[in-house]
């Protein structure tokens, strides 16, 4: 069948991707019924009570719920069997299995059958009896210093004898289970082409770990998972500051830049604003030209006879102001010509000022306003 195994008692194998598969010939294995919707651990272990070799608490132990609920492999090992060096491997360990669980969770045959499982050491006969979905039983044998070809004839016909089924057809596997990690949670577990998929929940029920330390493990994990997710957001919250912090710092700078830009901007809107008032009012200037000839030779004309014009200018804050300085030896001509020049179309308002009297003679200055549209008509026509 196989090379024989090398002398020596079967090692415990270890951990595979945080799983340790154990041997079958460190367990006692039954089927037991099941009821439905009732609690499938407590089944177990009162069963263990009424079947087991020794008490539960002398036990590792463990149970494989078929997939309807209907059936349970319980397995189970005693204490002592497992060396304080075996146990301390487990404490890490994701899982504590029997490696034989890996072909009891595969589709059951419709009829007897009786699969060979050759692995590190030992041979282990799962048996199927055609009447349920788990096997009714796993018989297992150390190879020693034996021909593993022989121990898996013996066992393979104490498995028909046990089944009562003495032709019944045997099927034979090699080699170690390997576990990997489920994608999300969970476990599978590979034998060649067959291949077993558990959920938490069932690996728990597996698992043969003392139950009070397995609880107190997976509240320790709990706690440590809970730990790192908190430590992961705090972290993830610092980085998120820190990249915030960056993007203000980021942003102030970018928007300096542009408040010095519009501050330069402003600055050269405020000089083309100069600049174009500058041009408007030279504009308004060209177009209001200066006629002062016109000016003159219309008030001119209102001028008495006895008045004279020292000196004409127009004033520097109004373009359409022309200031005349006059003497006359008539003490009446100044409101005369004052009357005479407000009663000219063109002239929007009179100011007479400054009479002095010295020697017979009266002078005198008047402001004559001329309407806007006298300038930039070009004075009167």
């Amino acid at each position: 069948m196989s090379k024989p195994a090398p002398s020596g008692p079967p090692p415990v194998p270890a951990s595979r991707g945080g799983t340790v598969l154990l041997p079958a010939t460190k367990f006692f294995v039954r089927r037991i019924p099941l009821v439905a919707g009732q609690d499938a651990a407590a089944q177990a272990e009162l069963a263990l009570e009424t079947i087991g070799p020794f008490a539960p608490g002398q036990l590792y132990h463990g149970h494989c719920p078929s997939a309807d609920g209907t059936q349970a492999l319980v397995f189970a090992a005693y204490r002592k069997n497992f060396t304080a060096d075996d146990t301390a491997r487990w404490s890490d360990a994701d899982a504590v299995l029997p490696g034989f669980v890996v072909l009891a969770r595969q589709a059951a045959p419709a009829s007897a059958e009786v699969w060979l499982h050759e692995s590190s050491g030992n041979v282990a006969a799962i048996l199927w009896d055609g009447a349920g979905p788990v096997p009714a039983g796993v018989l297992a044998r150390d190879i020693g210093e034996r021909a593993a070809g022989a121990v898996a004839d013996e066992l393979a016909n104490e498995a028909r004898q046990r089944l009562g089924a003495p032709t019944a057809s045997v099927k034979h596997f090699q080699g170690d289970p390997v576990a990997a990690p489920l994608e999300k949670e969970g476990l599978a577990l590979t034998l060649r082409d067959r291949k077993a998929a558990f959920s938490p929940a069932e690996l728990r029920a597996m698992d043969v770990r003392d139950k009070a330390d397995l609880a107190a493990q997976t509240g320790r994990r709990t706690r440590d998972r809970r730990l790192w997710f908190a430590f992961a957001a705090a972290a993830a919250l610092l980085a998120a500051c820190v990249l915030g912090e960056a993007g203000l710092q980021i942003s102030k700078a970018v928007l300096g830049r542009q408040r010095a830009k519009l501050e330069a901007g402003d600055a050269a809107v405020q000089r083309l604003r100069q600049a174009s008032d500058v041009v408007t009012r030279l504009e308004q200037l060209a177009g209001q030209s200066l006629r002062p000839f016109e000016m003159i030779a219309l008030i001119n004309e209102a001028r008495p006879k006895t008045l004279e014009f020292l000196r004409a200018s127009t004033a520097s804050t109004n373009p359409r102001q022309l200031e005349i300085e006059a003497q006359t030896g008539n003490a009446a001509d100044p409101q005369a010509y004052e009357q005479a020049l407000a009663s000219i179309a063109a002239v929007e308002k009179v100011e007479l000022r400054d009479l002095r009297t010295s020697g017979g003679r009266t002078t005198f200055l008047v402001a004559v306003t001329f309407k806007p549209g006298f300038a930039g008509q070009g004075g009167a026509r």
